[in-house]
């Protein structure tokens, strides 16, 4: 036991190393989650932004006659 509290070396590394892949898996994780949304965000912007040039030209169509 007392063999294994000696030799801190050998066991930073490897937790260096762990908490290095969380801390990415987590963060490309929050990047993905982001990514989409804002996807998600700019497909509605499109959307909603062909209805109302629609309406406006239905509504244009309308008071032109």
């Amino acid at each position: 036991m007392s063999h294994m509290l000696g030799n801190e070396r050998g066991v930073f590394f490897p937790a260096v190393v762990i908490l290095l892949m969380v801390v990415t898996i987590f963060l490309l994780s929050i990047t993905a989650a982001y990514q989409s949304k804002y996807q998600t965000y700019t497909a509605l912007e499109m959307f909603y932004t062909g209805a109302a040039i629609e309406k406006i030209e239905l509504s244009h169509r309308q008071n032109s006659q």
